[in-house]
């Protein structure tokens, strides 16, 4: 059976594009734009990083179940369960929280030596330990998708594997209305319509960062972020796009107040500043884009 490499990106059968620069504002400095006057060329600024752009809600990242580690010639899930076959062996009882321990881990690793399902080379005892990581974060992920924290369980799972693609969820997507419903969105629009009211302006861009936290779902999958919320007027309606950054990573605390009382908890526990160590998570750059519109 041949395996897919992990580094790449599994996407659903509607292909995603790639693309090389993604046109947003970001950092943009606050501007003005008086009626009747032309918008200047710094209106928006260009995020020359490149991202997978993800459209709406068809086009839904595919789980990553099938992740391979090419160091051992294995997949994830298969060296967990090696790991988890390791453990049943001991003539100890091994309790949960052992399970999640790095102790049990490195005498797994000196076994898998001795049996020869590894090689004794610092890469391949690595790759192992990583492998059997990242497959039990999988959990992590899956939990919180159970327990309703969705985006957070996506972002968490695109985050478990070596080379995760920066993440750009358009307006039409599910991600996208999360965020438009929340408290923190309704603040920076009431204000973005506050500062116009009077002013006589065709267009505004403003920027700045909030923490998306009103929802448990939100403060574990983005929490402090920033945000550049641009918006042009025509016969009195302001169209206006928000553009939220942030830089995606695990936050230990975040899940673990949220599952408290969970079994996977333990994970997050014992594991989260080992597994980034071990490059079993892997941090990268997800934005989201929300529109509406008002009138003035």
């Amino acid at each position: 059976m041949k395996f897919k490499n992990a580094k790449r990106v599994m996407l659903s059968t509607l292909s995603l594009l790639l693309i090389n620069a993604f046109t947003f504002p970001v950092l943009a400095a606050d501007i003005d734009v008086p009626e009747g006057m032309s918008i200047p060329s710094n209106f928006e600024v260009e995020d020359n990083d490149v991202y997978v752009e993800i459209t709406d809600d068809s086009m839904e990242l595919l789980s990553l179940d099938d992740s391979y580690e090419n160091t051992i010639r294995m997949t994830d899930e298969k060296a967990l369960q090696l790991y988890n076959d390791y453990l049943a062996s001991l003539p100890e009882t091994v309790s949960e929280t052992d399970t999640y321990s790095a102790k049990h881990l490195n005498t797994f690793v000196e076994y898998a030596v001795e049996q020869g399902i590894i090689e004794d080379t610092a890469v391949q005892r690595a790759g192992i330990t990583k492998a059997v990581v990242r497959a039990q974060f999988k959990t992590v992920a899956t939990t919180g998708k159970t327990l309703g924290f969705k985006t957070a369980g996506i972002l968490l799972n695109h985050s478990l594997q070596d080379s995760p693609s920066n993440l750009s969820y358009g307006a039409n997507t599910t991600f996208a209305s999360q965020i438009l419903k929340s408290s923190e969105c309704k603040k920076i629009v009431n204000s973005f319509k506050s500062y116009v009211k009077g002013k006589k302006l065709s267009a505004r861009t403003t920027s700045g960062s909030t923490t998306l936290n009103s929802t448990t779902d939100l403060h574990l999958a983005y929490n402090k972020v920033s945000y550049v919320a641009t918006g042009t007027k025509k016969n009195g309606v302001w169209t206006l796009k928000i553009t939220f950054s942030d830089t995606y990573d695990f936050e230990t605390q975040a899940w673990k107040n949220a599952m408290t009382g969970n079994p996977a908890v333990t994970i997050l526990n014992n594991y989260a500043t080992y597994a980034q160590s071990l490059k079993a998570i892997v941090p990268y750059k997800v934005k989201v884009t929300v529109n509406t519109t008002f009138k003035e």
